[in-house]
């Protein structure tokens, strides 16, 4: 075949591929495995940054976390304590900015954590009721021992009980203390105490009589039986009922007292409030309180009282405080006396003309 018969075949063959969309021929090449495509990174993807280097701590420290409580509206000025048990090694810390959390750094042993309020002889400790929830059924109040190591951080220890029994929170100079011994020798009939620590005994009882109320009822042995020599009755309970709380709290080395609230039914919710102390006959009160909204506390030796001072309205609200005051008194083992007050006013309350 010319040359001039070869190249109008050749363009008619191009001209039949292009018209079929017919790919041309590549060359023959090693298949690349596929490859899935990287996703973007969420915020949930990233790594969280881990620390390079420990707790910025003092060399050979560890550090110990928490909150410190107080039975109030404040957290008044305190010392934490921190009591190594092995050595006796007390280490103190001022918490005075009125705040719950707390920090500090503490050699490695084994500790207890309590607190004294400043100016006082009152104490907290983390114990036993601490996880326990600090509710009616925790009973246990002996401090828990936590581990402290170098460089390492113990967090939760919450300085928050503040109803131990006398004797089981250590003194400030340290020393975990010996549990307050009863002048009382001979062994307590069931249900007993002794009110006084003075050798006799005595039990304090809730009486719910129904349609008549709940009456406080103190029963003394006489050797052989128990005795009634005391009620304290609130009558209609539709006017006035004897709250939950009521009953023997511990006062002073050893003793303990009877704690009376009544709780009126009026829109005022008026509180009576009343200490009664064992005279070696009966119950006489030592201390009494009352007002409307009222409301009490116990922190060792010293009772709170908190009422509306003054009564007004927040809006369109119903009548309710316009100013509080609580008043403290501490007993000093003859009769309680004042150590604090403290107004608090309630912001946009439009006082009721009297």
């Amino acid at each position: 075949m010319t040359k001039s018969r070869v190249f109008p075949v050749l363009l008619m063959v191009a001209w039949l591929l292009s018209a079929c969309n017919l790919p041309a021929a590549q060359p023959t090449a090693t298949p690349t495995p596929a490859v899935s495509p990287t996703p973007l990174a969420t915020a949930t993807d990233l790594p969280i940054a881990q620390p390079t280097e420990p707790l910025d701590l003092t060399a050979g420290k560890g550090q110990v976390n928490g909150i410190v409580c107080y039975p109030s509206e404040f957290i008044p000025p305190m010392t934490l304590y921190f009591l190594e048990v092995n050595s006796q090694s007390l280490s103190s810390f001022d918490h005075d900015d009125g705040v719950q959390p707390y920090g500090v750094e503490l050699d490695p042993g084994k500790y207890v954590a309590y607190a004294y309020r400043k100016e006082s002889t009152l104490a907290g400790s983390y114990s036993a009721a601490v996880p326990c929830g600090l509710n009616v059924t925790c009973t246990d109040h002996s401090l828990l021992e936590f581990q402290v190591t170098a460089g390492g951080q113990v967090n939760d220890i919450d300085i928050c009980d503040w109803v131990a029994e006398p004797g089981s929170v250590p003194t400030e100079v340290g020393g975990l203390g010996l549990q307050a011994q009863s002048t009382a020798t001979a062994v307590p009939p069931q249900g007993g105490l002794s009110l006084n620590c003075d050798g006799t005994y005595q039990r304090v009882r809730i009486v719910d009589q129904g349609a008549s109320g709940k009456t406080v009822a103190v029963d003394n042995w006489n050797g052989g039986a128990w005795v009634n020599v005391w009620n304290l009755a609130s009558g209609d309970p539709m006017l006035k009922q004897l709250t939950d709380d009521a009953g023997h709290y511990p006062f002073g080395d050893c003793g303990r007292m009877v704690i009376v609230p009544f709780r009126h039914s009026n829109p005022q919710l008026w509180m009576e409030f009343g200490v009664y102390r064992w005279n070696g006959a009966g119950m006489t009160q030592v201390y009494f309180n009352e007002g409307y909204y009222g409301e009490w506390g116990k922190v060792g030796d010293m009772v709170s009282f908190k009422e509306a001072s003054t009564l007004g309205t927040v809006g369109d609200g119903p009548l309710g405080p316009c100013s509080w005051l609580t008043l403290e008194h501490e007993w000093d083992g003859a009769a309680f006396q004042q150590v604090g007050s403290v107004v608090e006013p309630v912001a946009n309350c439009t006082q009721t003309v009297p």
